[in-house]
């Protein structure tokens, strides 16, 4: 079996970068179709998801009369520049804080920024932890690692443009390898500040020629249209009326393999064994390979939306897999190194007894070292995972995910993915679906923090839209 669920990460792979509506992300779900059909579900959908495709074609930085070019990546979902590129002074706005920011004329300029990333403390996940599988004592005490996928003081962006900047470059000072690409943020909200991101290797090359006055010129040229991609949901009948939904996102930064082609190697596995099962659940089984994790976790959002007053009436429960992943490092030299260890990782789920003491006997049995289950709202208003929504519905849910340092950069390769955890996360996840299957709904929802007649709550920092006074933001 592990064999097989790597040659589909490899199949997902060899399709190219997934990003949200692109020809190659769509080819994505028509595989995952093609290969749930295979399995003998006919009950397969494709539910619409509107995304905006933002496709870079060119980005470049000149330095200076002699223009010599510094390696960048275009900043995701923001505006374009003209094609010949924008060209003025350049100054630095160091973090962006606000004294920072008063302390220059931003009108007509170019604003240079050093990114600040937020941290995973691992302190703070024990503070929220209910339990912790660590039997050979490998998780530190202190801090992970950064966690880029949270920009702390992207909103100076905002700040920037409102002060009449006509474009940003944003240092990636806190990555811990060289190089510029970075897809993040993925909010998937347009805006209308053209931007690039500049690898830390050149940070101090570009901050030198800020600080002798020099001018820049700033290009960064691409399409963003208006996209149909699609939700892929199929159904594995059971004998009764109530249903257990299990998901994964299609689509990636890159032609990642982390991120998620493991989490839907899972999906699939799942979906294979229990369409062939010799015994029909009580419940039903909802697979959903969701859209548009990269634009603000879209995909699981409209499904909720679309779903709230019909099947998730009877869904006594949502399971989310995501990121099986190995740990990597600095390896000082600009690049990774992996450390042979599982990448930590975390469930995110209630304080419910019933579905705690199955993941407590499941990570043990399935040898899921390096486990925290943990409160969902440790991070925020919901937790940064695909099935977010159900959270906050007020659904029973768990989430497998881990957070490595290389899912939004090219790095994440098929050598990323901890192969020999593949089949334990699918038998882990398959032992909760038949356990689950017999519990009473009412039981499953003791303990949840946010119940289905709640108030719509907020997005997270990580999936914020523009601010109301940002003009020009670009959204449709």
């Amino acid at each position: 079996m592990p064999s097989e669920m790597v040659d589909w990460i490899r199949d997902i792979v060899a399709k190219g970068i997934r990003r949200p509506g692109s020809p190659e992300n769509l080819a994505t779900e028509d595989f995952l179709a093609k290969k749930i059909e295979e399995f003998g579900l006919t009950d397969i959908r494709r539910e619409p998801v509107d995304v905006h495709y933002w496709a870079s074609t060119e980005v470049a930085l000149l330095l200076g009369e002699h223009r010599k070019q510094i390696p960048c990546c275009g900043v995701p979902y923001t505006a374009w520049s003209p094609a010949e590129g924008i060209e003025a002074e350049a100054v630095s706005i160091g973090h962006g804080s606000a004294a920072e920011l008063d302390a220059v004329d931003l009108d007509g300029r170019i604003a240079v920024m050093e990114l600040r990333f937020g941290t995973l403390s691992v302190p703070a996940l024990r503070s929220g932890a209910h339990f912790v599988h660590d039997p050979h004592d490998t998780i530190p005490n202190g801090t992970l690692h950064c966690a880029n996928w949270l920009i702390e003081n992207f909103p100076a962006y905002y700040e920037a443009q409102q002060r009449g900047a006509v474009g940003l470059i944003g240092i990636l000072a806190d990555s811990p390898i060289d190089g510029a690409e970075h897809y993040v943020p993925y909010d998937g909200h347009l805006k209308g500040l053209p931007a690039i991101w500049v690898g830390r290797e050149s940070g101090a090359e570009v901050i030198e020629h800020v600080h002798s006055g020099g001018r820049v010129i700033l290009k960064s040229t691409g399409s963003t249209t208006r996209v149909e991609s699609h939700n892929i949901v199929a159904t594995v009948p059971g004998t009764g009326h109530e249903s257990i939904v299990l998901t994964c996102h299609h689509d990636a930064p890159f032609a990642s393999a982390v991120e998620d082609a493991s989490g839907l190697a899972v999906l699939l596995s799942l979906a294979r064994y229990f369409a062939n099962h010799s015994e029909r659940l009580q419940r039903s089984l909802v697979f959903v390979a969701s859209s548009g994790h990269f634009h603000g976790g879209i995909g699981n959002r409209i499904f909720v939306e679309r779903h709230r007053d019909g099947l998730l009436q009877n869904t006594v429960a949502a399971l989310g897999v995501e990121h099986i992943a190995e740990e990597a490092e600095s390896d000082g030299q600009g690049g990774y190194r992996l450390t042979g260890l599982p990448e930590l990782r975390v469930l995110f789920v209630d304080n419910n007894p019933r579905l705690l003491n199955l993941l407590r006997e499941g990570v043990e049995k399935w040898q899921l070292d390096r486990t925290m289950a943990i409160d969902p709202y440790l991070f925020g208003p919901e937790p940064p995972c695909d099935s977010a929504p159900f959270y906050t519905a007020g659904i029973p849910s768990v989430c497998h995910i881990s957070g490595p340092l290389y899912l939004f950069d090219p790095q994440d390769t098929i050598d990323k993915v901890r192969i020999e955890d593949l089949p334990r996360i699918e038998g882990l996840y398959r032992d909760l679906i038949e356990a689950i299957d017999s519990i009473p709904a009412e039981d499953l929802r003791i303990g949840l923090k946010h119940h289905p007649e709640d108030e719509p709550h907020p997005l997270p920092p990580w999936f914020q839209p523009p601010p109301k006074t940002s003009a020009g933001s670009g959204e449709e």
